[in-house]
Order: structure tokens, then sequence, then C-alpha cells
């Protein structure tokens, strides 16, 4: 598996876990307004963006070593996609 792919699961995973709390979460949004509520999640996801942007690119430019790779994985127990290993 490349940097660059691991880069894109662990976006999926933060993108995955936003919506996940966002939905355990959703009774306590029931003051705001549809407008409201529909902003907050947009700030929300861009703020996830910006966490995983900068790392997501450093993967695919320069792939690290696949220990790296392998921890990567681990620390954030990211699902590899159908079919994906590491290649240690």
């Amino acid at each position: 598996m490349s940097g660059g792919m691991v880069g894109d699961v662990l976006q999926e995973h933060f993108e995955a876990v936003c919506r996940e709390e966002l939905e355990r979460l959703r009774r306590k949004l029931t003051g705001l307004s549809d407008t409201e509520r529909e902003s907050a999640e947009t700030i929300i996801a861009d703020v996830i963006g910006a966490l995983t942007r900068e790392s997501s690119q450093m993967l695919a430019a320069a792939p690290p070593h696949p220990t790296a790779i392998h921890a990567i994985v681990q620390l954030f127990a990211l699902q590899l996609p159908e079919g994906q290993t590491l290649l240690l």
C-alpha cells in the first residue's frame, strides 16, 4: 500500500468519524435552524479537511518508510480497502 493510499484512507477515516459524531450529537443541535446546522457542519468538515490535507499530501509526495505507514494504520485503526495489504 502506498503512502498516497494511506493518506486517502486517513482522510476518509476522519470524515467518517466526523459524520458519526455529528449524528451522535444531532440532538444537541436541535436548537439550531437548518441554516445554522448546515453552517456548523460545513465548518466542521472544513476543519477535518485542514487537519488531513497536509498529511495526505506529504504521504503522497514523499512516501515514508513502510514501517511508518504501518504505524499510521495502527495508530488510527485504519481499515484498508478490500484486497489491500501493507507491504513491510
